[in-house]
Parts: structure tokens; C-alpha cells; sequence
């Protein structure tokens, strides 16, 4: 026969559930101490704190105080009346106080006037820059300033093109003069214009000394502040000039012949150069002719020789000196052969002559 399981409850042995109480005691036990110890470290922390905060409002009281001392320095104002203005405003400095600056100062007790002064502390870092402006609107032009001093002459450039021809020029002021042997006026040429009308001289045919050149010489003399009449010897002598022409050849007839010279003195205001041109009767290209005639000078054989000169090819006489008084005379001029080339030139041939101006 099995035996019967006997019941834990019917045993005298204790169970489980008669042993929980003996344990939940200690463990609130335990539990107590714990939560005192917290609360005791909690305490600790506390003051901890609170002990901080006290040190750190003492430092603020203290800069306070040294600022007050400064301000009742240089604004001349005492620690009663910055206590005045940090109890109406718990205890803070704000910009309002009106010369007291612009420090914000916690008040949490009595403020005490300090008299000693704060040393001024070394300037800042400088700030960063600051964003650019707008641009400014243009200024009015400025007056022109003094012309300075001419700068040194640089090199010379390249040549330029050639310009296109200019338009002519007004007549200039210069002109040229040439003296119309033979006769009393000027050519009729357009623009010539008459000067003085006069007769031709020069010194006698067979003296050896005097001038050599003709002279045309006016018909109105004007006399100087001095002068003496009659001849005294030691001087120089001036005759009329007379045609001397044995042959109808070169004028076409000999009726000139013993006749006085007459000259006329032209002036051109457009053509500033006049020239002679011996053994042509045209002017060469660009030139303007103002008469032509037949080259004449003084006889090959006598002492006194004169200059060539250029006669009318139309000669003319002076009224009344038609009698043979020699004087400074007139001889066509013949080509000889030989240095001169010939056949261009012809042996014995009478020369013509050209007056032209440009």
C-alpha cells in the first residue's frame, strides 16, 4: 500500500509563504536609510549651490560698489542717490539714470559710496568691418586748374600721306619789279602796273671807269639839302643812253638810231619772281611773260662796258632826244660761234630776249 504524501501545511516545518514577513522588514529598513541618505546629499548640494550663488552676488556688489565709486568721482553724485535709483529699479542701473551711465547693476543690499578709483583697463580688439556703403552721387565738376609747364618735345612721328592739293591762296603782299627797256609803259598783260615812267643812262661809251649798268632813270628828279652846280672833275658821271642801230636789222628800220632810250619800271603784286631770259622771245612752263624784244648792250670795243639788258621788241623814242650825243649807248647783241654751240646758235644771228614772272 503506497503511503500518503503528508500536506507541507500538516508538517512542522515552515513554508514559503510563512517566511515573507521576516523578510519585508529589513527591506524597508534599507530602503529608509537609502532615502535619507539621498535626501541628506540632496541638502548638501543645495548649500553647495547657494553657497556659489552668495559668492558670485558678493563680486557683483563689490564691482557694483566700484563703479559707484568711480561715477561719484567724475559726476560728482553719491552712493545714497544710486541707492535711490537701484531700489525704483530692483535693484538694476539702466540707461534712464540719466548721467549714472549705462551699467545694469543687481542690487541686493546696501550700496556704499568707495572713493577709490579704477585704473582704465587696455583698449579693445579692434571691430570687424563694417558693411560698405552705397556710392556717393557724383560732385559737381571742379574749376580748371593752372596750365602747367610745357613737357620736353618727344620724337618726331612718321611721315604722314601726302594731303590732297590746296585750294589758291590769296595774291601775297610780295610782287616783283622789272624795268621795261624801250619803252614808256608797262606790257598790257594783266597786272602789271606802272611805277615810274623814265629814260634810259649810264656812264659815257669810252670812259673806262664808272658804272656798269643801265639806269632807268625818272623824269621828275628831286634834289638833296646839298648839292653844287657845274662840273668839279673828281666824280662820277652819268649820261642818256641812246639807240645805236647802222641797219634796219633787228627793229625793221633804222630811224631809232642816235634816238634817246625810254625805260618804265613795272610792278607785279601777284608774282613774286621776275627773271631775264636771253635768246628766247616764251617763258618756260609756269611762267607768266611780261614783254620780249631784242638783247642790247654796250659795243663789244669800247672801255666802258655795260650790263645785257632786254629791249621792246616794239621800241620807242624819247620826244626831242633824237640829236647825236652818244653818252651810254644801245647795240643788238650778235651770237659768235665757237664756246657758244652752234648750229642751235647761229653765227652773227641778233638775240631776242624774255621778261617773265612767276
Amino acid at each position: 500500500m503506497t503511503p500518503e504524501k503528508q500536506s507541507p501545511f500538516l508538517s512542522g516545518r515552515p513554508t514559503r509563504r510563512d517566511r515573507l514577513p521576516v523578510l519585508v522588514g529589513p527591506l524597508v529598513g534599507v530602503l529608509a536609510a537609502l532615502v535619507c541618505g539621498i535626501s541628506v546629499l540632496t541638502g548638501v548640494v543645495v548649500v553647495h549651490n547657494m553657497q556659489q550663488e552668495l559668492t558670485g552676488v558678493k563680486r557683483e556688489l563689490t564691482a557694483a560698489r566700484e563703479r559707484l565709486a568711480v561715477l561719484e568721482s567724475f559726476h560728482g553724485f553719491t552712493g545714497g542717490e544710486v541707492a535711490d535709483d537701484l531700489s525704483q529699479n530692483d535693484g538694476m542701473m539702466t540707461p534712464d539714470d540719466g548721467d549714472h551711465g549705462s551699467a545694469r547693476v543687481k542690487r541686493d543690499g546696501p550700496v556704499l559710496g568707495g572713493r577709490e578709483f579704477c585704473q582704465q583697463g587696455p583698449p579693445g580688439p579692434a571691430g570687424r568691418d563694417g558693411v560698405a556703403g552705397r556710392d556717393g552721387r557724383d560732385g559737381v565738376p571742379g574749376s580748371a586748374g593752372p596750365t602747367g609747364p610745357v613737357g620736353l618735345q618727344g620724337p618726331a612721328g612718321d611721315k604722314g600721306d601726302t594731303g590732297l592739293p590746296g585750294r589758291d591762296g590769296e595774291p601775297g603782299a610780295g610782287g616783283s619789279v622789272y624795268i621795261r627797256w624801250g619803252r614808256k609803259t608797262c606790257a598790257d598783260n594783266g597786272g602789271a602796273e606802272l611805277v615810274y615812267s623814265g629814260v634810259a643812262g649810264g656812264t659815257y661809251h669810252n670812259h673806262p671807269g664808272g658804272g656798269t649798268n643801265y639806269q632807268c632813270l625818272p623824269t621828275d628828279p628831286q634834289w638833296g639839302r646839298r648839292y653844287q652846280d657845274g662840273v668839279q672833275g673828281e666824280k662820277s658821271y652819268i649820261y642818256g643812253a641812246e639807240y645805236e642801230l647802222n641797219t634796219n636789222v633787228p627793229f625793221g628800220s633804222t630811224s631809232l638810231h642816235d634816238n634817246d632810250v625810254p625805260c618804265a619800271a613795272c610792278y607785279v603784286p601777284t608774282r613774286g619772281s621776275k627773271l631775264m631770259i636771253p635768246a628766247r622771245n616764251t617763258c618756260y612752263s609756269g611762267w607768266t611773260r611780261e614783254y620780249h624784244g631784242y638783247l642790247m648792250a654796250s659795243y663789244y670795243n669800247h672801255p666802258g662796258s655795260k650790263e645785257y639788258v632786254c629791249v621792246d621788241e616794239q621800241p620807242e623814242a624819247v620826244p626831242g632826244g633824237h640829236a647825236d650825243h652818244n653818252g651810254a649807248l644801245f647795240y643788238p647783241v650778235e651770237a659768235r660761234c665757237g664756246s657758244l654751240p652752234c648750229p642751235r646758235y647761229v653765227e652773227g644771228r641778233e638775240l631776242t630776249c624774255v621778261v617773265c614772272t612767276k
